[in-house]
């Protein structure tokens, strides 16, 4: 199907389910991958695309396109990616505010407009509760107390390279126990 800008326009405002499934079947796969490059992350990159045409169906009769539909699909998306990194990064350091300022982290401390969290910040304490003594205790340490490893070591009164290794179990361990939470998250 072959057609120009303002027939295509024409159409998808007249409710054309036609034309609509047209321009989702032959760009859907090439948004996908413009906003996975900007996000590098392809569940959200399809959210936003999903959402995106979503919308244009939704809001069909009010859309005025000044360019071309591709154009405005296009752009589109970019400002969604542009609004989930900006989103993103509000969370994340509200995130590191509260870890910077807690001496103990508390999940019950994000308040529930933050995407409600606070289950899986119990998932991940429950899981970094689960770790063997020693290993949880210098997780802690560097995680949550910013030490570097020289300083565990000399803290413990153990030697750098077994606190490394000590980090890196803990985190294999954490991989293990939380990658549901993963998969659902990224």
């Amino acid at each position: 199907m072959h057609m120009d800008d303002k027939t295509i326009a024409e159409r998808l405002k007249a409710g054309d389910q036609t034309v609509f499934e047209w321009l989702f079947t032959t760009k859907y796969a090439q948004l996908c991958f413009y906003a996975t490059k900007l996000l590098g992350d392809t569940v959200a990159a399809e959210e936003i695309v999903s959402d995106t045409y979503a919308g244009i169906w939704e809001k069909k009769e009010q859309l005025q396109f000044t360019g071309s539909v591709i154009s405005y699909l296009f752009s589109t998306v970019h400002n969604k990616c542009i609004n989930h990194i900006k989103k993103s990064k509000i969370i994340t350091a509200y995130k590191a505010h509260l870890l910077q300022h807690k001496t103990v982290f508390n999940p019950e401390d994000i308040p529930d407009h933050i995407y409600n969290e606070k289950a899986i910040h119990l998932e991940i304490r429950k899981a970094i509760e689960n770790l063997p003594d020693k290993c949880r205790e210098i997780f802690y340490l560097s995680r949550f107390e910013n030490k570097k490893y020289r300083e565990i070591a000399d803290l413990l009164e153990l030697s750098p390279k077994t606190v490394e290794n000590q980090i890196s179990i803990a985190l294999e361990k954490l991989r293990k126990s939380l990658k549901h939470l993963l998969v659902s998250i990224f």
